[in-house]
């Protein structure tokens, strides 16, 4: 059986490179396929950050005091040359004049007639953003790889990509098998059981803002699991598929990748839920064989398939972070296996604290709806106590 950490290793998917132009409104959770290079220094002048008055810091003596020459707005380019011992008048983002140093808020001044009177000793520099402080043309300001955040926006509208070159979508196939299944709106039996899982898994597909491309629930008949395969391995750069996966007489999972030649990278993973998980590859396409518990099926999508985008998009932000956190509360299992229990992270003073969660095992899609990350309890932990340190990921 193969560990958690090996089965991560084993996944290695080529890198996509095929990539398209989008609109800057349309990049956001894309990921970028080029080095943002700056072509200009930003600021282009030294400017205020504040309304005040723009001074040189040798023109204050003893008095506090300097004549007002004039006043530059923002957007205005004229400059006030001084004569003699002068200070001007500056709204905030106004290029700051030549000559000056300094800007000092209004609140720290008293104005009268013409001139200002400072009402404690300034200091030199304050409140001036310098040229170039901010970015330096040729500087790489977002790198290839980069998932475009909204905080990005701004330095991208102002490099002036009014369009921006992003990697292609991924395109990740869907495909849930087991008579049980039945739609929301179609008739149930006392033995019927809600396809949940194929919902969940295109909502996370399209979470990563990823093409899901959904093939339906499949009854176990296995020429057709493999037809539905072969057909989704053409057209796919990634396929989930979930039930089937274990050892029972109507999982077919394993047996259908085999016979569209898919290689079997791995078989069964030490981990709790998500024991018989496969993970398999026929040329550029990518199988994930999950158990048909909806705990299951989520906690292999974000652990797995969401390392396999990561890869392919050469981004991390996809896949899952591991922090640390203390538990309050006390666990025992078995030393034979890695266990993802859903919880309830909080931060504290004491950093993040994980909470319990009522959890009744890997069917229960109501503790997964209650929980906000999964708590990692390595495989040779069979005892773990309140104020221990564990690692965990958000989801």
């Amino acid at each position: 059986m193969t560990t958690f950490y090996e089965a991560i290793q084993a996944i290695k998917p080529h890198a996509i490179e095929q990539c398209e132009e989008v609109s800057l409104t349309e990049a956001l959770n894309r990921v970028l396929s080029i080095d943002v290079v700056s072509h200009i220094d930003f600021p282009p002048f030294n400017k205020a950050t504040m309304d005040g008055f723009a001074y040189r810091f040798s023109d204050v003596d003893s008095t506090l005091k300097l004549n007002i020459a004039g006043t530059i707005y923002a957007g205005q380019s004229d400059d006030i040359e001084p004569l003699g011992k002068q200070c001007v008048r500056i709204m905030t983002g106004a290029k700051v004049p030549h000559w000056c140093d300094s800007v000092v808020e209004f609140e720290a001044t008293e104005e009268k007639d013409g001139y200002i009177l400072f009402k404690k000793q300034p200091k030199k520099g304050l409140n001036i953003a310098y040229f170039a402080e901010d970015l330096k043309k040729g500087e790489v300001v977002l790198q290839k790889g980069t998932l475009i955040k909204p905080n990005m926006i701004n330095v991208l509208a102002q490099l002036e990509y009014e369009r921006i070159c992003v990697l292609r979508k991924l395109k990740i196939g869907v495909i849930t098998t087991g008579d049980e299944l039945v739609d929301i709106n179609e008739p149930k039996q006392p033995s019927s059981v809600i396809d949940t899982s194929r919902y969940s898994l295109i909502t996370q597909i399209r979470h990563f803002n990823q093409e899901a491309i959904d093939y339906g629930k499949l009854k176990d008949d296995p020429k057709n699991i493999v037809d539905t395969l072969a057909k989704a391995s053409q057209a796919c750069d990634i396929v989930v598929i979930t039930g089937g996966s274990s050892f029972g007489d109507k999982d077919y999972t394993q047996g259908a990748l085999e016979a569209i030649k898919a290689q079997i990278i791995v078989r069964t993973i030490d981990m709790k839920p998500g024991k018989p998980t496969i993970i398999a590859k026929k040329d550029n396409c990518f199988f994930v064989g999950s158990p048909g518990n909806p705990v299951s099926t989520f906690s292999v999508f974000r652990l797995f398939v969401g390392n396999i985008v990561s890869k392919m998009l050469g981004c991390k932000d996809f896949d899952v972070n591991f922090l640390k956190c203390k538990i309050d509360f006390n666990y025992t299992k078995k030393p034979d296996r890695m266990h993802f229990l859903p919880v309830n992270v909080i931060f504290s003073q004491e950093g993040f604290v994980a909470q319990k969660i009522k959890y009744n095992g890997s069917g229960d899609f109501r503790a997964l709806s209650k929980a906000n990350a999964f708590l990692a309890v390595p495989k040779e932990i069979e005892s773990a106590k309140v104020g221990d340190e564990l690692e965990f990921f958000f989801i």
